[in-house]
């Protein structure tokens, strides 16, 4: 009804209250997609490479090794294959060569592209997020307040947030960041998009708590 009504261009907003609470999502508490183990597994596949690429030039009968540099700066599938080709090469027939090396090498064939390609599935769903649910992927792990157990956790959910004026609530928004300080600017645009800027304009006071205080909000309130 107040959603009609602003359409009709008859709200009028002079001061409002914005809080918000997390709430836990139904997804698995045990799938958990982190975006720092991402780019903690991309290193290593990076110094894998480097290990053994270094190894291989070390045994190259070549009385001039590959002049190639051993930094790789980037993992992509090119990258991968390129290198796992190069390797090879070294390695094949060369009786100085591990089995170990070989071993790993035949590790790097088999496992790195398609790891890859799942490390760039997970960062496509996650994009500015740090976490992400795999049985709701729109929810973010988020420290929830503690239960009656006294355990705060992690857990997938969502940040929502209520805008009320005289204890009626006049707008909404949910949220996948779990920062206070990073959801009150959406939050009013969506006002804006919501009730036009005319509305928006009117507003004499916001109240919030101090979670929503950051230089930012500041300057943009101002």
């Amino acid at each position: 009804m107040v959603l009609m009504l602003a359409s009709e261009g008859f709200i009028t907003l002079k001061q409002i209250y914005t809080d918000g609470t997390k709430i836990e999502a139904q997804a698995g508490l045990y799938t958990f997609v982190c975006s720092n183990s991402i780019k903690t597994n991309k290193a290593k596949m990076l110094t894998q490479f480097e290990e053994l690429w270094k190894y291989a030039q070390s045994i190259d009968n070549d009385e001039q090794p590959n002049p190639d540099p051993t930094k790789f700066k980037e993992i992509s599938k090119e990258v991968i294959e390129k290198t796992v080709a190069k390797i090879d090469a070294k390695l094949s027939g060369n009786h100085k060569a591990s089995s170990k090396a070989k071993a790993k090498l035949r590790y790097i064939k088999n496992n790195f592209v398609a790891n890859l390609e799942k490390y760039e599935q997970h960062q496509a769903i996650l994009k500015e997020r740090n976490s992400y649910s795999k049985t709701d992927t729109d929810a973010t792990f988020m420290r929830m307040k503690e239960d009656h157990t006294l355990n705060g956790q992690l857990k997938p959910a969502y940040n929502t947030h209520i805008s009320t004026e005289n204890q009626i609530i006049v707008h909404y928004t949910i949220h996948q960041n779990p920062t206070d300080t990073r959801t009150l600017k959406p939050h009013l645009e969506n006002l804006e998009q919501t009730y036009g800027k005319e509305v928006l304009q009117q507003l004499k006071e916001i109240t919030a708590d101090a979670g929503y205080g950051s230089e930012e909000n500041y300057d943009y309130l101002e």
